[in-house]
């Protein structure tokens, strides 16, 4: 660890508002690292011989500080995060089972087969995966061909909205 030399002097008020500023500008702690660096600089020294680790530490503590903060602010916005996703969740399955509870029963038609089914029910009718509905079925007339083709009984759907499908014709 090195030894430090105190030094007191009287300086007139622009060359300390210079030093200052330069303080700001390298971003240091005090008036003393400031004058520190500007006679190491002045002097050509290299600053690894004059920084003492008590300079490096209280840099350390400072950035461990600084990264607390964000963990912490990281940790908030994931919570937030999760909370707002949670309470969406909840509000589409709300608007989903007031859809499904608006809408007329729609029994069936004469062959036994009910004119709407939600995704899921579609899904399995046509044997494939939801994922692929939801591709495709915002398509109009592509998706009622598309659905007419994977449908056993060659029955063409349309979305009919709030995750819902009905016959077409028939």
């Amino acid at each position: 660890m090195t030894t430090k030399t105190e030094i007191v002097g009287y300086i007139p008020p622009q060359l300390y508002q210079r030093v200052e500023q330069f303080r700001e500008q390298q971003g240091l702690n005090s008036i003393a690292d400031a004058v520190n660096l500007i006679l190491e600089e002045y002097f050509r020294l290299d600053r690894c011989q004059t920084t003492t680790s008590e300079t490096h530490m209280i840099m350390v503590e400072g950035l461990k500080d600084e990264v607390s903060d964000l963990k912490r602010q990281v940790s908030q916005l994931q919570q937030n995060f999760a909370s707002e996703v949670t309470n969406l969740k909840r509000q589409v399955s709300q608007l989903q089972q007031n859809s499904n509870s608006d809408r007329p029963d729609r029994s069936s038609n004469t062959d036994g087969q009910s004119d709407l089914l939600d995704r899921q029910q579609l899904a399995e009718r046509l044997g494939i995966e939801e994922t692929a509905i939801a591709q495709h079925e915002t398509d109009g007339k592509e998706f009622v061909e598309w659905s007419k083709s994977k449908d056993p009984e060659q029955i063409s759907w349309q979305y009919a909205g709030a995750n819902l499908f009905e016959r077409v014709g028939s």
